[in-house]
């Protein structure tokens, strides 16, 4: 068996078929105003999916794939790095006629089809429908014979076409949950590879508790360390193998977190019509993502009961500040200590809904998955001094429109490579009068030197004056891995949208183009997230990317340009090796917080200041004070939770020592500095972005996507 059909064998899909009242060719992304008046939905759910959300629950017991069925040495399970259940949500229009015969098509190697009991009757005379491993049941026969059942086949199916593979079901001991108990879902394929399943299973109700769960997903994950470095004591050279594997995989080198936070700011109940409540089905689905997400990357999980609407108000308070200053600049000025006031206020928040479950994410998370419309990433959190974003990489995964969500998170998509080639493509959409553009175009000069002298990385750079011209170019180059977009954006709190000004037209991204897997938008505003406006960033994801950084705020041209220019030159050292790096979220988390140091320099600057001209220019010694930070850092650290205090101290010393010391603590005293780089963030699967990871290099040099 080659590799293709190997993998073709290990990848299970699950099928759910739910009946829709027409067919829909054309969705249209941007819903009016007033269609969603009198709603009864707290974050846009199509009621049409409520008929199968016990067969996704069903599906949750299940494998996520063949290797959960057969015992896989520890090489194996610390390769996994997100291996979710591949769950396809099917439309049957009963009404359709030749166009869901055709639509039929697209079911392909079935391990499983679930559907509506309403539908299960025409599905079985419907000849389009093809035949599935375990075949086709309604939701009404999904039982725990029948799951039982079900995992015994998938056993004895993937054995019996890999001989070598010895079997490892969890037939005797899985069931299926009652609605308090799905807390153990997360820990089922780890349990079941160590043999902790029956004694889960046996003291279910002590894991009614998520603290409990949680901890004993941290025990799992100590006990396969401890695995792996007795192991690696009696044979040195695989224990050389599977340190570079837990090197490669930041889900074992601490513990991934997912938190799912369901709410609705206040703007979108009041103007908008959305429910104050989260109901039920709602509710269920939320979770159901986050157990999803949970499930493939063996993490943490927490559910936090309707989000704090307080948090909304202060942020959208904060990116309307900085919203009326960029406006009016010659009478008005971002007040930082307003920025930092509401920060430490929303971590606050935050810590109050995390504090009853116990989580040290300092010392033991290391990434984050948030489903939630609010960034908790900008949240100072009580002890710390610097933003979440800075301290651990953070991934936002909006809620709103939920179906989207749901369709968004539910499919397995393969993990994108960046290390053998990258082709990045920029479209310079800043017309070439406009004032900005010098910046822009120095910017793009920086990225043509760096990637040049990258050697296997390729820029292609074009001019783009309307958004005809952008759709050719994207049709153009429909090989290239990053998009930086180069453009103003707008935010209209009256029409409830934030996009991009192309060619002099506000333009929201539409379904009708495909977009790379990774989207930089270098503009102002594209993404706030206070009020819960349509987006462009969010349009972006729907149009083909897998990973799109946006802003909440007005950002300075300048200082986003050094932004960008150290994304793209950390990307390169990572591709060479030079970093212990791996994945775009780690990149970026460690880009926002070494920042630190040029947003203190820049101080409210939007020219170079006085203390930038100082950190660059020889002192009486002959170094640059920039360069003699970095050489401190290096040699000392800095802690990730206080960034900006333990810059702003090491910054202060060599201030002094150039007799700028006073004038440092004025600047300090008077306004200080903004965070801009803290109100940037990545949505959608940056953790699944690699830029180095040899073992998913031997795969995409075998053709074969994880």
């Amino acid at each position: 068996m080659d590799y293709e059909e190997q993998y073709r064998l290990i990848i299970l899909n699950y099928y759910v078929i739910f009946e829709a009242e027409e067919f829909q060719e054309d969705y249209r992304p941007i819903v009016q105003a007033e269609s969603r008046l009198n709603s009864d939905t707290a974050h846009l759910w199509d009621t049409e999916l409520n008929g199968i959300i016990p067969a996704l629950w069903y599906i949750l017991h299940l494998p996520r794939m063949g290797f959960d069925v057969v015992s896989m040495d520890i090489d194996l399970v610390l390769s996994g790095h997100d291996e979710p259940h591949n769950i396809i949500p099917f439309p049957y229009c009963r009404n359709a006629g030749e166009k869901q015969s055709i639509y039929n098509g697209l079911i392909q190697d079935a391990t499983l089809i679930i559907c509506e009991d309403r539908l299960y009757d025409t599905l079985k005379k419907d000849p389009g429908i093809p035949e599935s491993l375990l075949g086709l049941v309604k939701v009404s026969q999904l039982t725990s014979e029948l799951l039982k059942e079900h995992w015994n086949r998938i056993c004895k199916h993937i054995t019996t076409y890999v001989k070598e593979f010895e079997p490892c079901s969890a037939e005797k001991e899985i069931r299926l949950t009652e609605r308090v108990e799905r807390g153990i879902l997360p820990l089922i394929p780890l349990a079941n590879q160590f043999g902790f399943l029956e004694r889960v299973f046996g003291k279910i109700q002590e894991f009614q508790d998520a603290k409990k769960c949680n901890n004993f997903s941290i025990f799992m994950h100590k006990r396969i360390l401890d695995l792996a470095k007795a192991i690696g004591n009696k044979e040195e050279e695989y224990g050389r193998l599977l340190e570079k594997l837990i090197r490669e995989n930041s889900n074992f080198y601490g513990m991934p977190l997912v938190i799912t936070m369901p709410g609705t700011m206040s703007h979108q109940i009041k103007v908008m019509g959305r429910s104050r409540e989260l109901p039920e089905n709602e509710e269920e689905v939320v979770k159901i993502l986050g157990y999803h997400r949970a499930l493939a990357k063996n993490a943490m999980y927490i559910h936090l009961d309707f989000f704090p609407r307080e948090m909304y108000l202060e942020l959208a308070k904060l990116e309307e500040h900085c919203k009326h200053a960029a406006e009016h600049q010659n009478i008005r000025r971002i007040d930082n200590r307003f920025i930092w006031r509401t920060l430490r206020r929303l971590g606050k928040l935050l810590n109050n809904s995390l504090k009853p479950f116990d989580i040290n994410i300092l010392n033991h998370v290391s990434q984050i998955t948030v489903f939630s419309d609010f960034p908790i990433g900008v949240a100072v959190l009580p002890g710390c001094s610097a933003p979440l974003c800075c301290v651990k990489p953070i991934t936002l995964r909006p809620l709103t429109p939920l179906t989207k969500a749901f369709q968004y998170e539910m499919h397995k998509d393969s993990q994108i490579y960046l290390g053998s080639r990258c082709k990045v493509l920029v479209a310079e959409c800043v017309e070439s009068t406009d004032g900005i553009r010098p910046y822009c175009d120095g910017l793009t000069a920086a990225l043509r030197d760096m990637i040049g002298k990258a050697g296997d990385m390729e820029l292609h750079f074009m001019e783009i004056s309307s958004v005809k011209g952008f759709k050719e170019m994207l049709a153009m180059h429909p090989d290239a891995d990053i998009l930086l977009v180069s453009s103003h954006g707008f935010y209209d709190i009256g029409s409830n949208m934030a996009g991009l000004n192309i060619g002099g037209e506000r333009w929201m991204v539409e379904d009708d183009i495909r977009v790379p897997p990774v989207v930089l938008l270098s503009a102002c505003h594209v993404t706030p997230r206070g009020r819960g406006v349509v987006s462009a960033g969010d349009l972006f994801i729907r149009a083909g990317a897998r990973a799109v950084l946006g802003t909440f705020v007005p950002v300075d041209v300048r200082r986003n340009a050094v932004l960008i220019a150290r994304l793209f030159a950390e990307i390169i050292e990572v591709r060479k090796g030079w970093s212990n790096m791996r994945t775009l979220d780690d990149i970026w988390s460690h880009v926002v917080s070494t920042n630190a140091v040029h947003e203190i320099t820049a101080s409210q600057s939007t020219r170079p200041s006085r203390l930038e001209i100082w950190a660059n220019t020889k002192n009486a010694s002959g170094s640059f004070p920039l360069a003699e930070f970095k050489q401190k850092v290096s040699a000392g650290g800095l802690r990730a939770a206080h960034i900006y205090e333990d810059s702003e101290k090491i910054l202060r010393e060599l201030a002094d020592r150039d007799g700028m010391g006073e004038y440092f603590d004025s600047v300090m005293k008077s306004g200080g500095y903004f965070p801009e780089s803290v109100f940037y963030q990545f949505t959608g699967c940056p953790e699944n972005i690699f830029i180095r990871n040899d073992v998913i290099k031997e795969y995409s040099q075998k053709k074969i996507f994880l």
